[in-house]
């Protein structure tokens, strides 16, 4: 079994509901075993351009799970959670019901061409580090230790939702 560390977002329709159905999949899913949940955030919204406050905010999470799947197969697994919420891939950073990324997967590095393990955004992501953050105070992200400073630097940027 390993533990890895996901990220839930939402910034269309009711946000919430959203990460509640998710997260609800997820727990029922065969070989995922939801194990924490962190407190919910709300973040301005993140586009290839920047921070963009004219879209809707995002509501985010973040779990960890345990899991004997390897990588590719945990985000396939993740990916038909995704699909079975409707969720459509029509831009990159776009706006969408509902997002899951795998930030973490035990200490593993992982590079595929359709995932990079860790998250190579996490320790810039706001709506990441501070819940995760609230979640465990002693998380550490693999490359960069704990991620007790960057939640310092990244609290102001997002609100307890």
């Amino acid at each position: 079994m390993t533990v890895a560390v996901i990220a839930l977002g939402s910034n269309l329709g009711q946000r919430r509901k959203w990460l509640v159905k998710a997260l609800a999949l997820i727990s029922t899913t065969p070989d995922i075993y939801l194990t924490d949940i962190s407190p919910v955030v709300e973040s301005k919204a993140l586009t290839l351009a920047g921070v963009d406050s004219s879209k809707p905010r995002f509501l985010n999470c973040v779990a960890e799970i345990e899991t004997p799947l390897k990588p590719e197969q945990l985000l396939k697994a993740l990916q038909a959670i995704e699909q079975k919420l409707g969720r459509k891939r029509k831009e990159r950073w776009g706006d969408r019901n509902i997002d899951i990324d795998i930030i973490t997967y035990g200490n593993t590095h992982f590079r595929s061409p359709d995932l990079v393990i860790p998250h190579p955004e996490a320790k810039n992501r706001s709506f990441v580090i501070v819940p995760w953050y609230l979640m465990n105070q002693k998380a550490e992200l693999p490359g960069v230790g704990r991620i007790e400073k960057l939640a310092e630097v990244y609290v102001d940027q997002v609100k307890l939702n």
